[in-house]
């Protein structure tokens, strides 16, 4: 975990808004990521609210942080 502040749920709309990228990029990631081996891939969603998937932000900045994902610096790089 980077930050206390960032140990809150995020969905795919929070997430494009961190990283300064497009809901379709968001979902494009998760797309990909899931059959390809030779990228990271995308976190997983760590659970659903209201049939939602949610991801913790620190999880996932991390990972933008890692593969050098988003537009945005990713906060601590």
């Amino acid at each position: 975990m980077t930050d206390t502040a960032e140990r809150r749920p995020v969905a795919v709309s929070d997430i494009a808004e961190m990283l300064g990228v497009s809901v379709n990029t968001v979902n494009a990631w998760r797309k990909r990521a899931a059959g390809a081996k030779q990228v990271e891939p995308f976190p997983p969603a760590a659970g659903k609210v209201a049939k939602t998937d949610y991801w913790w932000a620190d999880d996932v900045l991390a990972w933008a942080r890692r593969t050098g994902r988003g537009r945005k610096p990713p906060a601590g790089s």
